[in-house]
């Protein structure tokens, strides 16, 4: 079935599909058209849901949801996550138990913020996980598959749609929504060692942190949001991220030039298919929003599998 949807209220879809039990928010454009999608339904799928007094309280409400058992999401727009910055960067290191997935809009260009920020740069930071949705089914199918790779995991996962990402409409394939227990129902058990994040504990689940990486690369390989499209008579490439892979994809129709392209909806991005893809060009641009997070990917992919690739992007 298909519904006609913004892509906030794409990704509010997202998280009843994925049967979450709490979403807390501080109100902040582009993100949040997600919690106003939600409120009307919050008691017909048994929803706790909470304007918080900060994101930094939002987060945290979330992250004891969380660690009950029950699927929690926490929605802010980018310069929020500066405010929850202190329980996000600690809660990589606890981990989580029920789904957490934490959105974070960015607002490239500034439409209706102070600053531009990329979220993406917070993932790294953290070491979790990040998502890049380019268009309201794929925030809505990233949603979903957060809150499993989340539990997968026992880590956050990061969603980052950006301006145009949230406030575009498009048909998008809605699946069902899930039926939960009551958040009350669930049982928080008790285990220092691992919630409680002192010098001692945090050494220790810093080391099971870093373990993780490689587990993390492994879950996102075959992520249906990285895919490539080889031309054999060119030697130019496009690598592209989020909504810029349908700029490029757009723009290389309509110029019917032989550019192959390679689109990540993923971060850390897929290892083999980067390497593949920059073995088969001699040339490759790279567009992204914001920051060079992709760009400084391929630089080092490059150095080991094309050193003489030509790189164009936010860096040259």
């Amino acid at each position: 079935m298909k519904e006609y949807l913004l892509g906030n209220a794409a990704i509010a879809r997202g998280i009843l599909e994925a049967g979450a039990g709490v979403v807390t928010s501080y109100p902040g454009t582009p993100a949040s058209e997600i919690v106003e999608s939600l409120a009307p339904v919050s008691k017909e799928y048994n929803l706790h849901i909470e304007w918080s007094v900060n994101e930094k309280v939002a987060l945290e409400v979330a992250i004891g949801a969380s660690w009950t058992g029950v699927r929690s999401a926490t929605i802010m727009k980018h310069v929020g996550l500066n405010v929850a910055a202190d329980p996000f960067m600690t809660l990589a290191y606890t981990g989580v138990k029920g789904g957490l997935v934490v959105i974070s809009s960015d607002d490239p260009f500034c439409h209706s913020s102070q600053n531009e920020q990329d979220s993406r740069r917070y993932a790294q930071f953290a070491c979790i996980p990040c998502l890049d949705p380019a268009d309201p089914q794929e925030a809505k199918d990233m949603t979903v598959y957060a809150f499993k790779l989340s539990e997968e995991l026992e880590l956050p996962v990061l969603l980052r749609p950006t301006t145009r990402v949230s406030h575009a409409r498009a048909d998008v394939d809605v699946g069902k929504c899930k039926t939960k227990k009551s958040p009350t129902s669930q049982e928080f058990v008790k285990n220092p060692a691992r919630w409680v994040a002192l010098p001692a504990h945090a050494r220790q689940r810093h080391s099971v942190l870093l373990d993780k990486q490689n587990a993390i690369k492994t879950a996102l390989k075959n992520a249906p949001w990285n895919q490539h499209l080889l031309v054999l008579k060119g030697d130019t490439g496009v690598i592209a991220s989020g909504i810029s892979g349908l700029y490029a994809e757009e723009a290389i129709e309509r110029l019917e030039s032989d550019v192959s392209i390679l689109r990540i909806g993923t971060f850390p991005p897929p290892d083999d298919l980067c390497a593949e893809f920059i073995k088969h060009v001699s040339k490759v641009l790279i567009i992204e929003e914001l920051e060079p997070v992709l760009e400084e990917y391929v630089e080092r992919a490059a150095r080991e599998h094309n050193p003489e690739l030509e790189i164009l992007g936010k860096n040259t």
